[in-house]
């Protein structure tokens, strides 16, 4: 009886590693989905916006027309941007849609505490820098992509500002499959 309650007992420890084993693998492949979903979305985002900064680049003096226009064209395309400003010296002067983000306007990184370091990041590193979700200005939340822009000069390159791309937090989430109401497990995402 001994011998038989112990053989039991490892049967069902290696019956129970089996199942854990298996619903790690199927969790694991539905997480593998949505990761790439949501990578794809965001790296689609961020070619959107490289676009417009190469155009920026040619063009240091635009005004908001001519960024309006262009943003206009780049946002046309499926992305989940909400909004781009442009931060000539820190201080946002051109964005797109102007409707529902004039608080925005004049907004100065280097004087927002809120947002401050990520603009001062992106200038020093020269490099995107994602941060959120965060409370925008204008309301709501949403993923704030930093793009350090630099013109060339004769004497090699100067910091023009920052381009900022807002991501809505809510249809990037959708896209993705996250707020998925049949996906049989719940997500968190931190860091």
């Amino acid at each position: 009886m001994f011998v038989i309650g112990i053989a039991w007992f490892f049967a069902e420890q290696q019956n129970r590693k089996v199942f854990e084993q298996s619903q790690r693998a199927e969790v694991m492949s539905k997480v593998s989905v949505i990761r790439a979903k949501l990578e794809g979305n965001i790296n689609s985002n961020i070619q959107l916006v490289r676009g417009l900064i190469a155009t920026l680049v040619t063009e240091p003096d635009m005004d908001q027309e001519r960024f309006a226009a262009l943003a206009a064209i780049l946002l046309q395309e499926k992305s989940q941007i909400r909004n781009i400003a442009g931060a000539p010296g820190l201080k946002v002067g051109l964005m797109y849609p102007l409707e529902g983000n004039e608080q925005a306007m004049g907004l100065d990184y280097s004087e927002n505490e809120a947002q401050r370091e990520a603009a001062l990041r992106a200038r020093d590193s020269g490099e995107l820098i994602l941060a959120g979700p965060v409370d925008l200005v204008q309301g709501g939340r949403g993923f704030i992509g930093r793009f350090p822009v630099f013109v060339p000069t004769e004497n090699g390159e100067r910091f023009w500002g920052i381009v900022s791309a807002v991501v809505d937090v809510d249809r990037l989430y959708a896209d993705s499959g996250i707020l998925d109401p049949g996906l049989p497990i719940e997500i968190a995402l931190s860091g």
